[in-house]
Formats: C-alpha cells, sequence, structure tokens
C-alpha cells in the first residue's frame, strides 16, 4: 500500500507541476511533435529514475513488482508529463491569434471642384472724338486742338489702348491724290498727340481716301463731314 502512495505522490507532483508550468507560459501553442516527443523521453527518464528509487527504499536485495511497478508508473507518468509539456513550451507551434478587424475605412473626402475660370477682363470702351479739316488741308485746324488734348488726356489714363488714327477725304478729286491727302490728316493727327505724351507705338495713322462717308458730298456741310480723322481705341 505504501508503495502504491509513492506513484500517486509522483502522479500528482507530476499534475501539479504541469499545471505550474502551464500558468506560467506566456504564448498558447498548439500541441505537436515537440509535446509528444517531449513525454516520451520525460517517460523513460522518469520511469529509470523509478527503478532507482525503488531500489533506494528497499533495505534489502531486489526489489518486489509489488514495489518496483507502483515507482516506475509513477515516476514514468510524471517525467512524461513534465517532458511533454517542456517540449511543448519549446518547440510546439504558436497558436496565431486572429487578425484584428479591419478599421473602418473612412469615406474619401470628396474632390474639391476646380475653382471657376476668372472673369474676363472689361476694357472700359472709350469714346474720342475726332477732328474735321478745310478743303484740300491736312493741318489741325485751332478749333480742333481741344479735342485732340482732351483725347491724349484719356488715353493716359489707359496705357494699355492702341488706337487706330483713320483719314478720310471727300468725294471731290482723284483717288490717288485723296488717298495720300487722307493719310496726311492721319499722320497730322497722330504728330499731335505724340507731342502730347501718347508714345508713337500706341498710334497707327491710316489714310483711307475717299471712302466711308458719314454724309453726302452733294452738299458743303456734308463734304465737311466726310473730311476728317477718327480715333478708334483698339481695346
Amino acid at each position: 500500500m505504501k508503495d502504491r502512495r509513492w506513484g500517486v505522490t509522483f502522479v500528482c507532483l507530476g499534475f501539479g507541476l504541469v499545471v505550474a508550468l502551464a500558468g506560467c507560459s506566456t504564448q498558447p501553442r498548439r500541441l505537436g511533435q515537440c509535446a509528444l516527443a517531449g513525454a516520451v523521453v520525460g517517460g523513460a527518464a522518469g520511469t529509470a529514475a523509478g527503478v532507482g528509487i525503488a531500489y533506494l527504499f528497499t533495505n534489502h536485495g531486489h526489489p518486489g513488482t509489488d514495489k518496483l511497478a507502483p515507482a516506475m508508473a509513477g515516476t514514468g507518468a510524471f517525467g512524461a508529463i513534465v517532458g511533454g509539456l517542456i517540449g511543448h513550451e519549446i518547440c510546439d507551434p504558436l497558436v496565431t491569434p486572429p487578425p484584428p478587424p479591419p478599421s473602418p475605412v473612412a469615406a474619401a473626402a470628396p474632390v474639391p471642384a476646380p475653382p471657376p475660370p476668372p472673369a474676363p477682363v472689361q476694357h472700359e470702351k472709350l469714346v474720342l472724338r475726332g477732328v474735321h479739316f478745310d478743303f484740300n488741308k491736312a493741318k489741325i485746324r485751332p478749333g480742333d486742338a481741344a479735342i485732340l488734348d482732351e483725347a491724349a488726356e484719356v488715353l493716359k489714363g489707359h496705357q494699355e489702348v492702341t488706337v487706330d488714327v483713320d483719314g478720310y477725304c471727300d468725294a471731290i478729286g482723284s483717288e490717288e491724290y485723296n488717298l495720300k491727302l487722307s493719310q496726311r490728316r492721319a499722320d497730322a493727327v497722330a504728330n499731335y498727340l505724340e507731342h502730347k505724351g501718347i508714345p508713337e507705338s500706341r498710334l497707327v495713322p491710316r489714310g483711307f481716301g475717299k471712302t466711308n462717308f458719314v454724309a453726302s458730298n452733294d452738299t458743303d456741310e456734308g463734304r465737311a463731314q466726310n473730311r476728317r480723322v477718327e480715333l478708334n481705341p483698339v481695346q
């Protein structure tokens, strides 16, 4: 009976050690070949230790089967449990934890609409009064100088504006002569504006001869209106 208690004691010690070691385990593992190999090696070592213990506690001769079997069973079970647990903790594969649930994908921020294109630049429409000329003349009349002075001041306030200086004649005379006369009239007005501070690059004098009539050529008054230079801002 006493020898059986030895075997039970070793088994209980082994179970208690297993529980203690399992409680100290830091990572869960799957049972595998390492635990099996450890149990075999530990069981063999425990059985051998049981034989030694049986001889140690026998006062005379060889221990009998009634003493030897419980000791071998208890220490063998003890060794198998301990060896299996040690092998399991050493090299059995870890239990892979399940992946964390995917984090909710934040809704993509809507792409902002492109800014509206800039509004086109609105240039102020300039209206410049023209001047008239005496018959067969290309000289600025004293009474018209004030009109051109006013035009020069307006153009100084609009540095980006270029002006077509267009000269015309009445219907009297030949085509060739009136074309040259209308060009001299345009040049006279352009030169006057240059003297008033308007750059030459902003003035484009052009002669159109006896074309683009604005009044009838049957009267003196109508022909006087046709002998003119118009200032047309190019915006």
